[in-house]
């Protein structure tokens, strides 16, 4: 990592990632309430079902990889389960513990919300073909870093 002239390591980083994140926060608005109108679920439960989506998780893990807390979380499973997206079931390999899936219904409504149209936002024709090669391929190394 880099330092800046005061000699802060990492602040070339630090300052890379609070501008993507204001950026994506910024825009992201119409995105998410057209997944709203197309799930009807409020977007807290819809990030649920995505991190669901990924496999059978326990409300604690699915709290922490939401980053919000596990009555949040149960709350928003029951919703789920309400609806007929989710279910808990015994975790085999733990049976105090108890995992939740998506069923076949939740697999359909999450499937069909992510063809939800999301186009970049106009600040993006501020950038020619070239420079967002480059924004793909650096954002990707990074998802590559952390999923890898």
């Amino acid at each position: 990592m880099s330092e800046d002239p005061g000699g802060t390591p990492g602040h070339d980083a630090a300052r890379a990632w609070q501008l993507m994140a204001h950026f994506v926060i910024d825009h992201r608005g119409p995105w998410r309430k057209a997944m709203m109108a197309r799930t009807g679920l409020p977007f807290n439960h819809f990030r649920l079902l995505r991190r669901i989506g990924s496999g059978a998780v326990t409300i604690g893990d699915l709290a922490a990889a939401a980053t919000i807390d596990a009555p949040a979380a149960t709350v928003g499973v029951n919703e789920l389960e309400k609806r007929g997206l989710a279910e808990r079931t015994v975790d085999p390999t733990n049976r105090r513990r108890k995992l939740v899936s998506l069923t076949d219904t939740g697999r359909a409504v999450l499937a069909d919300a992510m063809t939800t149209d999301d186009p970049a936002p106009s600040a993006f024709d501020a950038l020619d073909d070239a420079e967002i090669a480059e924004l793909v391929r650096l954002i990707s190394k990074l998802d590559a870093t952390a999923h890898g």
